[in-house]
């Protein structure tokens, strides 16, 4: 994968990230805001905490951090995976980010 094509898959997912939390405001009535500048997007979650994504271009990976750790994912066969775990990323997310907050969010 080139620079261009995994810029091109971190943006989809940044983006995929952004219309999720969006939906949980209306759907869970969680309080939540988003900023994204250039590949990193920072989630604010109130008293909560925060979780910040960004992308590693030399490594090609991309990077969560959350209240819980920190955690590196690699697009692997169409979807990004834990490195540790090989758990995909939404999965992953969704779980993170469901302890984070303490209610459980449906799938991604």
């Amino acid at each position: 994968m080139t620079d261009t094509e995994f810029q091109a898959v971190v943006d989809s997912t940044l983006v995929q990230v952004e219309e999720y939390i969006e939906s949980l405001v209306d759907t869970l009535d969680l309080d939540a805001d988003s900023m994204r500048s250039g590949n990193v997007l920072t989630l604010d979650f109130e008293d909560k905490g925060k979780m910040i994504l960004n992308s590693q271009v030399a490594n090609h990976e991309l990077w969560l951090a959350a209240k819980s750790g920190g955690f590196h994912y690699q697009y692997v066969d169409g979807q990004w995976r834990d490195t540790r775990s090989k758990t995909p990323f939404k999965a992953h997310f969704v779980a993170l980010l469901s302890e984070q907050i303490g209610q459980t969010c449906p799938a991604m």
